[in-house]
């Protein structure tokens, strides 16, 4: 708690009067945190209309996101209890979202079919790998959009390395 209130040029005892230990702040910045991460997504599926697109972004934001966590932050909030259920509350929602747009790549002949399954637990995969990347402010949008654009071009039908050749050649 001490590292924390430096960190935030605050003190101690100012840190205590809004949480009321280390548990309670892991709880409340997840608590304060994910469902920026839902509504981001939420906001690229908006506002960008082809699903194989809205995918890649969303991927890359969820990467990003969960890369600026410190392996600290990220061992002691796996072990609380106190996340249990509403961690799983958040990844059910985010598996949710991310299967509606799979299914619309499928069904509009971007991904292949029988790949598509596999696509939750390859980015789970790769994102975990993220992890060896923490400590920087994020990972870096550009290795981010790569490893995505990689990851899902063997995934993709020709229509949609097609889409992804685009973004590439458009976002890099």
């Amino acid at each position: 708690m001490e590292d924390i209130a430096a960190s935030l040029k605050i003190s101690k005892k100012t840190l205590y009067e809004f949480c009321s230990g280390k548990k309670d702040l892991l709880v409340k910045s997840l608590e304060y945190k994910l469902p920026q991460l839902l509504e981001k997504d939420a906001e690229i599926v908006r506002n960008i209309h082809n699903p194989l697109s809205a995918l890649v972004f969303c991927a890359v934001e969820n990467i990003r996101f969960w890369s600026g966590f410190s392996d600290k932050f990220m061992e002691e909030a796996k072990a609380l209890p106190e996340l249990g259920e509403y961690g799983k509350s958040v990844r059910k929602e985010m598996e949710l979202h991310n299967n509606r747009l799979m299914d619309k790549c499928v069904a509009e002949e971007y991904l292949k079919e029988e790949d598509s399954s596999r696509l939750v637990s390859v980015f789970m995969t790769n994102l975990m790998k993220a992890d060896q990347l923490r400590g920087q402010e994020t990972f870096p949008a550009v290795l981010c959009f790569d490893m995505v654009l990689t990851i899902m071009g063997g995934l993709c039908t020709q229509k949609g390395r097609k889409v992804l050749e685009e973004l590439k050649e458009n976002y890099s």
